[in-house]
C-alpha cells in the first residue's frame, strides 16, 4: 500500500531540520511524539528507525540535519530540479470514500527535466454502476466502460508504467486523495507500494503564490494560462497538473533557496505565507 509519511511526522521532521543542528536519537523521538519526557533508549531508537524507515543499526547518534528525513524523501533530496522526474497522477474516482467508492479512471504524466515526457492513461470497471452525478460530472458511464479493464489488468498495467520511475516523487493536486485510493487500489491487488515522496501541487501553489488566494485546479491553471479540454478526466487533468508543477518548479527555482528536490519537499512543509489584508479585502 502507498503509505506515505502521516502529514504531522513530515512536518515536524522539517521543522526539526530547519534548526540545522545535530539531534540525539532519544530527543529525536520525543519530539516525534510530542512526549513530555524521554522514552527508553531502546524504544527511542525503535521509534526513530520505523519513522525515518531505516534499520536500526543503520541509525547514528546524534543524526545530522540532512539526515532527518523519510528513506522515500533521503533517496531523492539531492537531485536538482532540473535534472528530476516526477509522476503526476489523476484519478476520477465514483465517490470521496476510499472504503466505499472506487477507482473509475486512472491518468499520468511523467515529467523529466522539465519536460513530459510519458503518458498513461486507462478506464476501470467498477464492481458497481457509476453514481448518475458522477457520470454528469465525468461522462464516464455504462457505455464508456463496457470494454474497460478489470481492476486487477488496469491496476497492474499502472504500476508497471509507475514502476519505470520507482522513486520519482508521486504528484497530484490534493495528493493525499489520490494516494489514499491508490495505496488502497495496490494493496487490494497485493501489488507493491510506489516509494517516491508524496508532492501536493495544491500545496505548493499556497506557498509559491501566496497572493492567489484560491489554490484549486481551474484557478492555478488560469493563472499561468493553461487550457484544460479534458477537465473531470484523468488524463486531461493530469496534463493540467504536470503543467502546473512545471510552472511551479520554474517559479521556485527563481530563487536561489530551492534548486533541489529536498528543497523543494522541504517548502511544501513550511506554513504558506499570509496574504496581505489589503489584497485581501480587494478580492472580496
Amino acid at each position: 500500500m502507498f503509505t506515505p509519511p502521516p502529514a504531522a511526522l513530515r512536518r515536524r521532521l522539517a521543522r526539526l531540520r530547519a534548526r540545522g543542528e545535530p539531534l540525539g536519537v532519544s530527543e529525536l523521538a520525543q519530539q516525534l511524539l510530542a512526549l513530555r519526557t524521554p522514552l527508553e533508549p531502546s524504544l527511542a531508537r525503535r521509534v526513530v528507525a520505523v519513522a525515518l524507515g531505516q534499520p536500526e543499526t543503520a541509525l547514528r547518534d546524534p543524526l545530522e540535519p540532512c539526515q532527518l528525513r523519510p528513506a522515500e524523501e533521503a533517496a531523492v533530496a539531492g537531485v536538482r530540479l532540473e535534472q528530476a522526474d516526477f509522476a503526476v497522477v489523476d484519478l476520477e474516482t465514483t465517490g470521496l470514500s476510499v472504503e466505499r467508492a472506487s477507482i473509475l479512471e486512472i491518468g499520468a504524466v511523467r515529467v523529466s527535466r522539465l519536460e513530459c515526457v510519458a503518458r498513461f492513461a486507462t478506464l476501470v470497471r467498477p464492481p458497481r454502476a457509476v453514481p448518475r452525478r458522477i457520470a454528469d460530472l465525468t461522462g464516464i458511464d455504462a457505455a464508456a466502460l463496457a470494454d474497460a479493464p478489470a481492476p486487477g489488468r488496469a491496476l497492474r498495467a499502472f504500476h508497471g508504467w509507475l514502476a519505470q520511475a520507482s522513486a520519482a516523487p508521486f504528484v497530484a493536486h490534493n495528493a493525499p486523495f489520490d494516494a489514499r485510493f491508490l495505496g488502497r487500489a495496490f494493496a487490494d491487488q497485493r501489488l507493491a507500494p510506489h516509494r517516491g515522496p508524496l508532492l501536493c501541487t495544491r500545496r505548493l501553489a499556497r506557498r509559491i503564490l501566496p497572493e492567489l488566494g484560491r489554490y484549486d485546479l481551474d484557478h492555478v491553471c488560469a493563472h499561468f494560462g493553461i487550457a484544460n479540454r479534458a477537465r473531470h478526466r484523468a488524463l486531461g487533468d493530469a496534463e493540467a497538473t504536470a503543467r502546473v508543477l512545471i510552472e511551479l518548479l520554474q517559479c521556485a527555482r527563481g530563487g536561489s533557496a530551492v534548486q533541489t528536490l529536498g528543497d523543494l519537499l522541504d517548502l511544501q512543509e513550511r506554513p504558506p505565507p499570509k496574504r496581505r489584508a489589503g489584497r485581501r479585502r480587494a478580492g472580496g
